[in-house]
């Protein structure tokens, strides 16, 4: 993240209607003009890591239930032209060591010199002051590229959920930032784009220079989307329908994790020897997308031993979305495999799903509540039939 007067901090870029600003001038002199005048000139092909470092993008997106990545993609090319490690962006500062790069993270230099230990660090510039300062707040993870995006992606929707009328929690926040149209001249993309130069970039004033900073947020999101193409992007179809053994695991296809990264926690348990938690009381939530093959009763079950809390699982069926929720608790502690949550009518409209929170659950806050995997299998003939 930057602030007002700074710039994205690249020397030139590949995309059209780039200008250097401060951050970037000083980055020329640093490498020397005839290194900057190489790096400019580079061809503009799409690259084998430069397609893996946006498919990473999109999957975490997807992930968290951004199926519209290009727009997250756009703020990584603005703020570092997809750099990460400092071995892609030798003119930044060299940053703490990252398990993904083999040895520094990119930091910013637009806060001071580099030996200040100040500025963004990563992928998306995630800054909280100085190094040390950003890494308390975010964790180590942070320096990894999987755990920038996630952090980055988090801290949109915040933003979305602060600023967006309606966007009252995680989901609706999710929806949208999906529903932004990638189009140049459409308000709501107008309405995102500012939404980034203020609460992202800092820069917040009815100027020139905040408007430049908006359309770059826009046009690098529609450039990236153009790139590689809309079936690059795609990943509203991802969960196409339910697995043949009706289980659907965390961290799969039809499974949306959401809430802050930081307090989700991994472990080697439960369900095909993987699990997540988080405490509850907290920020997190998870949904398992359920696309049925048929309308039909079926048995809903939940893997929900290792935790210490009560889990409070919502079953939404029975056609559009809220139409009928069932609300079913269910003692972690006492678990042992699958529970069953019972038997529910369901007219595989496709919006169907399985949803529990961390703030849902009652008792006391701080509990270990287990995310695992469900599983839903034909309890009627009728279901059975149809398949």
């Amino acid at each position: 993240m930057t602030t007002e007067g700074d710039s994205s901090g690249r020397p030139c870029s590949r995309y059209p209607g780039y200008t250097p600003g401060v951050r970037a001038i000083a980055a020329l002199i640093r490498i020397g003009l005839a290194a900057a005048i190489a790096a400019c000139t580079s061809s503009p092909g799409v690259s084998a890591a430069h397609r893996e470092r946006l498919a990473m993008i999109r999957d975490t997106a997807a992930g968290m239930g951004i199926t519209s990545a290009a727009l997250i993609a756009g703020i990584a090319v603005s703020e570092t032209q997809l750099a990460h490690c400092w071995s892609e962006a030798t003119y930044a500062c060299m940053g703490p060591d990252s398990p993904s790069c083999g040895g520094p993270v990119i930091a910013g230099s637009a806060d001071g010199p580099c030996a200040a230990m100040q500025g963004g660090l990563g992928l998306f510039q995630l800054d909280a002051g100085t190094w040390a300062d950003t890494l308390a707040r975010y964790g180590d993870a942070v320096l990894t590229v999987e755990g920038n995006t996630a952090q980055a992606v988090s801290f949109v929707i915040d933003q979305v959920v602060r600023d967006i009328p309606g966007a009252t929690g995680w989901l609706a926040a999710a929806d949208w930032i999906n529903g932004v149209p990638l189009a140049a001249g459409d308000p709501v993309m107008a309405q995102w784009a500012q939404l980034l130069a203020c609460r992202y970039n800092g820069c917040c004033a009815a100027s020139a220079l905040c408007a430049r900073r908006a359309a770059g947020y826009r046009d690098h999101a529609l450039e990236v989307y153009g790139e590689l193409g809309a079936a690059f992007w795609r990943t509203s179809d991802r969960c196409a329908a339910l697995p043949p053994d009706g289980v659907i695991d965390q961290r799969t296809a039809c499974y949306v994790a959401g809430g802050d990264p930081r307090s989700w926690h991994g472990e080697g348990a439960g369900y095909g020897g993987s699990r997540d938690w988080a405490p509850t009381g907290g920020p997190n939530l998870a949904r398992w997308i359920l696309r049925l093959p048929a309308a039909g009763r079926y048995r809903v079950e939940v893997y929900a031993a290792g935790g210490e809390a009560t889990a409070s699982y919502l079953v939404a069926h029975g056609g559009a979305s809220g139409a009928t929720i069932d609300a079913v608790a269910v003692d972690q502690a006492g678990a042992a495999g699958f529970v069953a949550l019972g038997d529910f009518e369901f007219a595989a409209r496709g919006d169907e799903h399985v949803e529990l929170a961390a703030a849902g659950a009652p008792g006391a806050p701080g509990q270990k509540l287990v995310f695992d995997a469900i599983r839903v299998t034909v309890s009627d003939a009728r279901a059975m039939l149809s398949r």
